[in-house]
């Protein structure tokens, strides 16, 4: 199950935000006159009118009086927004305080060996559900050269860049499948570089590194790679992860932490 307090905590973020906006606005209109408009239409025409609620009676707004009306306006949609977004951020830090998804796998991580034995969870605890994708078996590619890089867990490579990306990966502990085959329609059989799982939303990422990319012919082939990705689902960002690199701009060790902490974590 997602843990969302992150994305609430985000949210709360936001609120802050536009409540800080809000207030502004506020103090900018706090001379603002206490006075009430009504609107009405008279052939097609907006009219605008102030109203003396206690007598009814109503007046015609100048044109010389079209500022004080919109900063009337203004004051009396900030005040009525601003109490909704005070209301939605003490609801929401309420929430969050009493929101913690590892409750529900606390009841089953706190029984006895004995009793786990007897029970199936509503869902698999994280480090059961990590396993259990980790354990998917398929056929690895051959390699037809000497060169061996193997990263820190010992997963062997085919380049210096795809090195810097798995031992990143394993640095940020981040699950990884090497060269798994997908199946694409209209290109059938592929291995992305890598396949990893984003462990808080139990969600898989492609990721593919596109090494040569001043070479024409490979920058040709590879776009229509991904245009072949975005045909079947993957889109950057969303579900898939691409890095690039030339003999003039080699892998970027910062950028591609910065990819790993956006999309994996």
């Amino acid at each position: 199950m997602e843990n969302l307090k992150v994305k609430m905590e985000e949210q709360l973020r936001e609120i802050d935000r536009l409540i800080t906006k809000s207030n502004k606005t506020l103090e900018r209109l706090k001379d603002t006159p206490n006075k009430k408009i009504m609107v009405s239409k008279s052939n097609g025409s907006t009219q605008y009118y102030w109203v003396d609620w206690k007598t009814k009676e109503r007046k015609y707004v100048s044109v010389s009086e079209k500022r004080l009306l919109r900063n009337v306006a203004q004051r009396d949609y900030e005040e009525v927004v601003n109490r909704k977004l005070c209301s939605l951020k003490s609801t929401l830090e309420k929430f969050i305080n009493k929101y913690d998804i590892d409750e529900i796998y606390a009841v089953y991580n706190k029984m006895s060996e004995g009793k786990k034995a007897l029970v199936t969870p509503i869902e698999e605890v994280d480090e059961v559900y990590i396993k259990n994708w980790l354990n998917d078996t398929y056929d690895p590619m051959g390699f037809m050269d000497n060169t061996e890089f193997y990263s820190n867990n010992g997963v062997r490579v085919r380049s210096k860049s795809e090195l810097i990306i798995a031992n990143l990966l394993e640095q940020y502990e981040i699950p990884y499948k090497y060269e798994r085959p997908i199946q694409l329609r209209g290109l059938g059989n592929v291995r992305p570089d890598f396949i990893c799982l984003n462990k808080r939303e139990r969600k898989e990422f492609v990721w593919e590194h596109f090494g040569m990319m001043d070479n024409g012919e490979y920058a040709n082939k590879n776009i229509s790679k991904l245009n072949m990705y975005q045909q079947n689902g993957y889109y950057l960002g969303e579900n898939m992860i691409a890095s690039f690199e030339t003999s003039q701009q080699p892998i970027s060790s910062k950028n591609i932490k910065t990819l790993i902490e956006q999309h994996l974590q």
